[in-house]
């Protein structure tokens, strides 16, 4: 028995390429969606996180948000107060992935600032209108949660206590 086997013709080189290339694809496409999802589910956390406290604040207690970051994930602090016995309840809950930065701004300053391993952002609303409140001394106007180069932002309209993604 006599073997003529000098290797590859074209037609298989080509197929095996074109299944090469198609798998690459469907991996980059796979890794970077994956990339971008802790960015975009902290936003949608601390986007359900805002505008259950504004709903809250608008019955029968006055609560406000304080957002922090611990061990380098995000972190969402709801405090209620009852107004009629006073009682205060907090629940505390993780808004993000390790690794995922938050950024916020204040006063549609333009700049924004990491929130760092210690830092407090406090979020309150106006009881009789759902507005954000200027308590704290400040308005936040933006929240941008980043996870490698994707980014998703949150954009906190003060006189109506709005909140959409951007």
């Amino acid at each position: 028995m006599k073997k003529d086997n000098k290797g590859f013709s074209l037609v298989e080189l080509i197929v095996v390429i074109t299944i090469m290339v198609v798998l690459t694809g469907l991996i980059s496409m796979g890794v970077s969606m994956a990339v971008s999802k802790p960015a975009d589910e902290c936003a949608e956390k601390l986007k359900a996180s805002l505008q259950s406290m504004r709903i809250t604040t608008m019955g029968k207690f006055d609560a406000h948000l304080e957002i922090y970051k611990k061990n380098d994930q995000v972190y969402v602090k709801e405090i209620r107060v009852e107004d009629s016995s006073g009682t205060t309840t907090t629940k505390e809950s993780i808004v993000s992935a390790k690794g995922v930065r938050l950024y916020y701004e204040k006063d549609n300053s333009g700049s924004y600032t990491e929130l760092a391993n210690g830092d407090i952002l406090y979020i309150y609303y106006n009881r009789s209108s759902g507005a954000f409140a200027n308590t704290a001394g400040y308005y936040c106007t933006h929240l941008k949660a980043e996870k490698g180069d994707k980014t998703a932002v949150l954009r906190l309209y003060p006189l109506t206590g709005k909140i959409e993604k951007e």
